[in-house]
């Protein structure tokens, strides 16, 4: 099931114009996302984003789940060049998370910002620093959820044009209304490719 859809995601990148496709694992776990560039189809938004992930959490990297179900999400971005400030990019969004912790439904509209930025290093390769922070709070959780806390931090490399890969730490916190719980808290590497 989890090879299907991860061959859908690619194969559908060519018929929407996908702006990136990335595809992240560790030894545990897989991950993919698709980001689409709005300004691209035909919308008058550009630098904007829509997107959907999914991610096979492991219980390996939950001491608080005994058999995660797999996490889905779509998401929506504004993400723009900081003026005054070379390499560096800042992005608003929202997600929408959807997933089961043991049986228990869990669904969360989270508010976040995003970073990139390309290090002013003199290397044949440009290495550009990434992180997220994603929250929401009881009132933008529904179903048994109470909060959502997503942390990212990566680092990659781009050694050859519109393709990286790189390394990074997550942590995802999925509270209950009865319990604290931890999604995922894991290394992971990754692919990115760009259109």
């Amino acid at each position: 099931m989890l090879k299907k859809i991860i061959l859908t995601l690619l194969m559908g990148t060519s018929v929407f114009a996908a702006h990136q496709v990335s595809l992240n694992t560790n030894d545990k776990e897989v991950g993919g996302e698709i980001r689409l560039d709005m300004g691209r189809m035909g919308s008058a938004m550009s630098n904007a984003y829509i997107g959907a992930r999914f991610l096979n959490g492991d219980n390996n990297n939950s001491k608080t789940i005994a058999d995660p179900d797999p996490l889905m999400e779509v998401s929506f971005m504004v993400m723009q060049p900081v003026r005054g400030v070379p390499g560096l990019k800042l992005g608003l969004g929202m997600k929408g998370e959807f997933t089961k912790i043991d049986g228990a439904g869990y669904a969360a509209v989270p508010l976040g910002i995003e970073a990139e930025l390309q290090l002013p290093l003199h290397t044949p390769f440009p290495f550009y620093l990434n992180g997220a922070f994603y929250y929401a709070p009881s009132a933008l959780c529904f179903k048994q959820g109470d909060s959502y806390t997503e942390t990212r931090i990566g680092l990659d490399i781009e050694p050859i044009q519109n393709a990286r890969i790189g390394v990074g730490y997550r942590t995802i916190d999925t509270d209950l209304k009865t319990r604290n719980v931890t999604y995922n808290d894991a290394w992971y590497f990754g692919m990115r490719l760009d259109f």
